[in-house]
């Protein structure tokens, strides 16, 4: 038989004191005496008692949690290594602030849903606009947000040069007489955008390819556009797809370092070398970047920092009605093996 669960009634009865006395001690110890609520706690931990945290979020109407909403699934998530430096980023703010952090993915398809479900007080919005058609309940409901890699208006948001990054990385390949050049785009992060890769932060990237041509002038080509997932397994799927069609691409744009990364491990496969045969540039500057070989020239973002800035700008809105910000953060090309 399990051990009965200690419950508050039991630590006010060996403590000598109310229920409410015992809640107190641990909402609002000013409430009372330095020694009454320290032997509260004393006794609680004793008998291995904590408060329930739903009841403790109903009273307070928090929940100490902010989440991290994604449109695409966790298993996707936890493959791309731009997520596991953008949440360092939210970590450090978490870990000042006393907050936890949970990643919100689609529940069965729907982002809707997910919201519904999600015991958070506020969300960092990865990858949409603040308009979108599953994120727009969330304005009606008035939970703070912050949009990160999207476009708002009545909220903050936080974005990186995208269009200029990419346009570095264009311009520097063609610049070196590449001409037959394979882009590796997002594949849509719903299904409201699954035939406009011009949504969100790809569009700004395939943007910025676009006016790099357009000096050259080149049309950006769309049977050289491939969509893929934003992984290195994608990225290698992506190339091998095209390969198996007959292009022979010289080079490649690929909108993520993950999809860059799979390019080359599919370019090497198929017999290609690196960057003899092909160059290769990605976007993001994963730590990932550098440990590869060769290592993959990129355009760099400051992921880190985008995440802490999200956050912060969440609990400011967490806090207060304090007016929206657009923060713009640089980007550059960093030039390393994957090029000759």
């Amino acid at each position: 038989m399990p051990n009965k669960r200690v419950t508050i009634s039991d630590v006010a009865r060996v403590a000598g004191v109310s229920r409410t006395a015992v809640s107190f001690a641990f909402n609002n110890p000013e409430q009372l005496g330095v020694e009454t609520a320290t032997r509260i706690v004393a006794t609680a931990h004793e008998l291995g008692y904590a408060p329930n945290p739903i009841a403790r979020a109903l009273l307070s109407r928090r929940t100490g949690v902010i989440g991290v909403l994604v449109p695409f699934t966790i298993a996707q998530s936890f493959a791309n290594p731009f997520i596991a430096a953008f949440m360092q980023g939210v970590g450090e703010v978490c870990d000042e602030q006393s907050l936890a952090a949970l990643i919100v993915s689609p529940l069965d398809g729907s982002l809707e849903q997910a919201t519904r479900r999600a015991p958070v007080d506020g969300y960092i919005i990865l990858g949409l606009n603040e308009d979108h058609i599953e994120i727009a309940p969330l304005s009606r409901r008035q939970v703070p947000l912050v949009i990160v890699d999207g476009d708002a208006s009545a909220v903050s948001q936080v974005n990186v040069d995208d269009e200029g990054g990419a346009y570095a990385a264009a311009h520097h390949l063609l610049a070196k007489g590449h001409r037959d050049i394979l882009m590796v785009t997002f594949q849509s992060p719903s299904p409201a955008h699954e035939n406009d890769v011009y949504y969100g932060v790809g569009g700004r990237r395939l943007a910025g390819y676009k006016r790099a041509f357009a000096e050259y002038g080149l049309p950006l080509r769309y049977d050289h556009l491939m969509q893929s997932l934003t992984s290195i397994e994608g990225g290698a799927a992506a190339f091998g797809v095209a390969w198996s069609a007959g292009l022979r691409p010289t080079s490649v744009l690929a909108l993520s370092d993950a999809m860059a990364l799979g390019v080359i491990l599919q370019a090497k496969r198929v017999g290609l070398s690196v960057p003899a045969n092909i160059e290769v540039i990605g976007f993001d500057d994963v730590p990932l970047a550098q440990l590869t070989s060769p290592q993959l020239t990129t355009v760099h973002q400051p992921i880190v920092e985008k995440g802490a800035t999200a956050a912060r700008l969440l609990v400011e809105a967490l806090g207060e009605n304090s007016p929206p910000k657009k923060v713009l953060l640089p980007t550059s090309l960093v030039l390393r093996e994957s090029t000759r």
